[in-house]
């Protein structure tokens, strides 16, 4: 069984995620104040955790660990650090070397998905700080990844937050229930920056191929925040 993954993000106008480069709203409040009702809305979706990508994660721990042991070359080993909080914030480090500073994440302990690439040193780090992780044969099989969240962690459903690598990728793989947009009232307008999904495939390749959506519900929030709920269907093209 694997967890209800809801892709909830932020993005402007033009489907564009680096909120730097967004045109600031017109009546000259703090973007921040938009911000928050994003994370606001994030958390009125009730999900047991949360989720970014590696790059993402990077942002909160930007410092890289050196693993001076041997891999441990093996799957299937977990770590259930603390667990204080209602919510898990997850993340996938294929390289096994984020710098935890801290067994949480704006106040929500931290489960990280590894490969056995992952050094006994570096597991006994996370052990240290009471950092999660599950260490799993391949971290790019995203649905064996999910199962094992959901089997060691009792985690039934998810809010994927970006970035868009892994947004592409879950999409890729079929594993996203809905769409949570949240769309900023300002643009990015230039054309290499990241944006809402970002599949890392050949130009041949349509990886929301057999997918389609249907619209739920729209709603405008406070500060001209436009919210999107969609839901994926899987048809049998």
């Amino acid at each position: 069984m694997i967890p209800k993954v809801i892709c909830h993000i932020m993005s402007s106008v033009d489907g564009r995620l680096l909120p730097g480069r967004w045109t600031a709203p017109f009546d000259g409040t703090n973007p921040s104040e938009l911000f928050k009702e994003y994370a606001a809305i994030g958390q009125s979706l009730g999900t047991d955790a949360w989720m970014f990508g590696k790059a993402t994660a990077r942002e909160a721990f930007p410092y890289k660990f050196m693993p001076k042991g041997e891999p441990v070359g093996e799957s299937g080993k977990v770590f259930v650090g603390n667990r204080s909080s209602a919510r898990l914030f997850i993340t996938i480090d294929p390289d096994a070397d984020i710098f935890f500073t801290s067994d949480k994440l704006r106040g929500d302990n931290i489960l990280v998905v590894l490969g056995k690439n992952a050094t006994s040193d570096y597991l006994s780090a996370l052990i240290e700080k009471g950092v999660s992780y599950v260490v799993t044969d391949d971290v790019c099989n995203l649905r064996e990844v999910l199962e094992l969240i959901n089997r060691h962690f009792n985690i039934n459903s998810i809010s994927l937050q970006g970035g868009g690598i892994i947004d592409g990728a879950m999409l890729a793989h079929g594993l996203i229930s809905e769409l949570s947009l949240v769309v900023y009232p300002g643009i990015d307008g230039l054309t290499t920056s990241p944006s809402i999904f970002e599949y890392l495939g050949h130009s041949e390749e349509r990886p929301p191929e057999g997918q389609s959506l249907e619209l739920l519900s729209v709603e405008q929030m406070p500060h001209g925040i436009v919210w999107l709920r969609y839901k994926f269907h899987k048809t049998d093209a």
